[in-house]
């Protein structure tokens, strides 16, 4: 079964595996590539060749840069098994956690059993500042397995890239020449705005450059756009909710002097029905002592030697009655309920 090769084994591999390289690079399971010599801004298609007059390159942001390893790889079968008898070495390569955390976008790749030359990949700045890089700065790593018997391939490397040394630009066949215009497929309307930006992208630095940021105030006028669209959604929804508070208060104004008019009403309604019960009840009680007093020679008597006392007192009784009658009951009212 594939293992992978630890910080010991790492060590062991310098000079003859990793040739140029650095112990200090050693990591405990893998170990840090550094920035090499030659490459090439691709936007531009300018090569540059570092560590004379020139220390570092700077990435502008959406730039791509290819750039080689400073080390070089050896895993050719003679050289693994002299080491590691009757086994080979498969790589995997993927950029540092630095790059991704600065918005560098960097591809993971692999290295075959067998490869010997030059590592090279491309670095893409997807941030909204500069990025510099110092010749001979660890930036990729690469990750070493050691196959077994069982897992040696019969066909070992033997690609186009197989001992090249330095930059090397991609040999990819690509399509055939002549074809015509219309048998490509583009993802831009043709003619559209985007199609013109996309090619003035293609014109290389500093056309390229200035239609990038032309490209990214786009995306940022979208933005805008659709936080604008989120506003006046709100504003349009807080409106309805004012004109229904306003159509709530209407109804409410409309239905309150109907309330007024009908609690006067039936105000009205039991001030009238008091002053029927009072005045019924004082005129059955004067009847009443009418009638006592008439059909009883007694009583007839009493009331021809006392009836001016006897008159005063009805006379405050019947005030009383109607002072009582129109005294306001406690009673809650429709409107106070």
């Amino acid at each position: 079964m594939a293992t992978i090769l630890n910080d010991v084994e790492l060590k062991k591999l310098i000079g003859k595996v990793i040739i140029n390289g650095d112990a200090s690079c050693v990591r405990p399971n893998s170990y840090i590539l550094r920035l090499g010599d030659e490459g090439e801004f691709l936007n531009a298609g300018k090569e540059f060749t570092l560590g004379k007059a020139k220390k570092g390159i700077r990435v502008q942001p959406s730039h791509s840069v290819a750039i080689t390893s400073l080390e070089t790889v050896d895993f050719r079968k003679e050289t693994v098994q002299s080491l590691y008898p009757d086994c080979a070495f498969h790589a995997i390569l993927s950029p540092s956690t630095d790059l991704s955390r600065e918005g560098i976008v960097a591809p993971t790749t692999q290295i075959d059993a067998g490869y010997n030359g030059t590592l090279n990949w491309t670095i893409t700045n997807t941030s909204n500042q500069d990025r510099r890089f110092l010749h001979g700065e660890r930036i990729y790593r690469i990750t070493i397995l050691k196959l077994e018997r069982d897992e040696v391939p019969l066909n070992f490397y033997q690609g186009s890239y197989q001992c090249q040394t330095g930059y090397v630009r991609s040999r990819r066949t690509g399509a055939p020449t002549g074809m015509r215009e219309s048998e490509w497929e583009d993802a831009v309307a043709e003619g559209g705005p985007e199609a013109l930006l996309e090619n003035l992208i293609k014109a290389g630095y500093p056309w390229g450059a200035l239609a990038q940021k032309l490209k990214k105030i786009d995306q940022q006028f979208k933005i805008v756009s659709e936080e604008y669209g989120a506003i006046d959604d709100s504003l349009a929804g807080i409106k309805a909710d004012v004109d229904g508070l306003k159509q709530q208060q209407g109804e409410t104004s409309r239905a309150l002097p109907q309330t007024i008019a009908a609690a006067l009403k039936e105000e009205a309604t039991a001030l009238q029905n008091r002053w029927m019960l009072t005045s019924g009840s004082f005129l059955v009680a004067l009847l009443g002592l009418i009638i006592s007093f008439t059909s009883s020679q007694n009583a007839l008597g009493f009331l021809k030697a006392n009836g001016a006392w006897i008159g005063i007192i009805l006379v405050l009784i019947g005030i009383v009655a109607v002072l009582a009658a129109l005294r306001k009951p406690k009673s809650k009212t429709p409107l106070q309920r």
